[in-house]
């Protein structure tokens, strides 16, 4: 057999397939597939994302206008991507039915693979780094704030999810996701410069006993909900899928008696749509506007640490069979208006 070798027999990637990487580990996962975060790219260092709050700044008309009657706030929140490394080593000849077809005949060594094979090799490579990915989003928790961060009775239930803590593909340490972002916002004073774009409304801690349980949080969630944010095209209902199932179940015995159990409910309250997520912690519900747009109450940054070794596939030794396969990246999460966000959440934040 020809000799395996990955991009001309250069180890570090750009153009097509470093493109096609960035863009794997920003969209393909199950927040943005579910079209609930917007992704900014190419962030070398901080990006602001602006708030603007208006007071009163109508008046009665006359020739000079009272200066002081006008109410004017501009806050900021950012994301400044962090640094962290994917790293694997594999057996080519795991993946010999994508190359073999372009190796050339007789004794001549393979000399190069075209790129989207090598994209696609790539895919395959980092599929399970989507499942970290999308957990991250969501669960992610610096070590500093990790510590600040409990279940709601003070503790983490066995075998239940860590703010912070570690995912099956590595630990949630690099940046803070969108958990730990709300709770430090929720907790923090209103002075702060956490709380100058508003604060979360914390609708309800703690776990649900049923279903039922579940719909009386929803109405209680929903009444906690300005009426000009209910309004928003782009509300939606994230649900984690144990909430999901214990309200499915009630709505199928609430509906009717002998209920045809091929068919689910409809993934709606009050008209809104409700999207049960995989990487949500049990007994977490967030009500708000989250698109892949601007108008987004999520953001995701996401950036190469730099232009030449960002992504490295190479052989692991010389006297070795298999290689390795090396990403250097960087993320950060964000909320962006957080008095537009209604929450449950079964953590509490307990503030230095």
């Amino acid at each position: 057999m020809a000799a395996f070798n990955f991009n001309a027999g250069q180890s570090n990637y750009t153009g097509e397939v470093l493109g096609d990487l960035l863009t794997l580990v920003a969209q393909e996962n199950e927040t943005y597939k579910e079209g609930l975060i917007h992704v900014k790219s190419g962030i070398q260092k901080k990006y602001a994302l602006p708030h603007v709050r208006l007071g009163k700044i109508i008046q009665d008309h006359v020739a000079t206008p009272v200066s002081s009657v006008g109410e004017y706030e501009f806050a900021e929140r950012y994301l400044t991507p962090e640094d962290f490394m994917i790293y694997l080593e594999f057996n080519p000849r795991d993946f010999e039915q994508y190359y073999k077809p372009f190796q050339p005949t007789g004794n001549l060594v393979f000399r190069e693979l075209d790129p989207k094979v090598q994209a696609t090799m790539i895919r395959l490579l980092m599929e399970q780094e989507q499942e970290y990915i999308n957990q991250a989003i969501w669960c992610s928790a610096t070590p500093t704030e990790h510590a600040k961060i409990s279940s709601s009775d003070g503790s983490v239930a066995a075998g239940a999810t860590e703010i912070g803590g570690d995912a099956e593909a590595g630990p949630m340490k690099y940046f803070n996701g969108a958990i730990a972002r709300v709770l430090m916002n929720a907790a923090a004073s209103t002075t702060s410069e956490d709380a100058k774009c508003g604060q979360v409304n914390i609708a309800g801690t703690g776990t649900f006993a049923d279903g039922e349980a579940v719909e009386n949080e929803l109405y209680a969630m929903w009444e906690a909900t300005a009426p000009k944010i209910r309004k928003k095209a782009g509300l939606v209902i994230l649900m984690d899928y144990k909430s999901w199932d214990a309200y499915n179940k009630y709505l199928s015995a609430k509906t009717m008696k002998y209920n045809d159990n091929r068919k689910e409910n409809e993934h709606r309250f009050q008209g809104k749509r409700i999207i049960p997520m995989v990487a949500l912690p049990n007994d977490t519900i967030f009500m708000g506007v989250f698109t892949t747009g601007v108008d987004s109450n999520l953001w995701m940054g996401v950036d190469y640490v730099n232009d030449e070794n960002v992504l490295q596939v190479d052989k692991l030794q010389n006297n070795s069979e298999l290689y390795f396969f090396k990403a250097l990246l960087k993320m950060d999460v964000n909320i962006v208006r957080p008095s537009e966000i209604t929450a449950h959440i079964p953590f509490k934040y307990t503030a230095a």
